[in-house]
């Protein structure tokens, strides 16, 4: 038996077992609270990621943090505005690996997002953005939200119009390469 009959089943092998177990947590449904990932990119302008108190304890259950999420970014709320993302996360690692998920899949050059966090969920998403501050903002981060205390009406109407503003002054700037948005208030 010659050495390539012995390495070349052996990298095989090494390459079967670790070649597909390469996936994330977070290419599966079950691991978002929202996914809106069927909204085609070129249907709204911008992108929503929404982090929340941690998942499962054991005054939180599972259906509450989806209502929680559904009534403060879901049930259309950013129809027209932007895709929403909301994972179920436990820890930090856990939303490295959503965030990771977002950014491989997700998000195409500049195009605007916004970091909307409550809870303990939210100060990991604030701990994360202060970590990669210069980054995010080159890819596209254009406004963040957070609140210490999860409550129902965190995300307002004002914020929501503010998100929209942000966007478009985003979008604006990028496609002129210069922000014009204060020229445009004065008219």
């Amino acid at each position: 038996m010659n050495v390539k009959t012995i390495v070349v089943p052996l990298l095989l092998s090494a390459c079967a077992a670790g070649c597909f177990s390469l996936s994330s947590p977070y290419d599966y449904a079950e691991n978002w609270v929202i996914r809106e990932d069927p909204v085609r990119d070129f249907a709204v302008p911008a992108d929503v990621f929404y982090v929340q108190s941690l998942l499962y304890t054991n005054t939180v259950s599972a259906s509450h943090i989806h209502a929680h999420a559904k009534g403060e970014v879901g049930n259309g709320r950013f129809a027209g505005i932007a895709r929403v993302f909301s994972p179920l996360v436990a820890n930090p690692e856990d939303l490295e690996l959503a965030l990771d998920w977002y950014f491989k899949y997700h998000h195409e050059g500049r195009r605007p997002f916004v970091f909307i966090g409550e809870g303990e969920g939210g100060a990991m998403l604030k701990a994360y953005e202060e970590e990669n501050s210069k980054r995010l903002l080159k890819d596209g981060l254009v406004a963040s939200f957070y609140r210490e205390i999860p409550d129902s009406g965190f995300v307002t109407d004002g914020m929501v119009e503010e998100i929209k503003q942000a966007i478009a002054r985003a979008r604006y700037k990028n496609i002129w390469g210069r922000d014009m948005s204060a020229a445009m208030q004065n008219k």
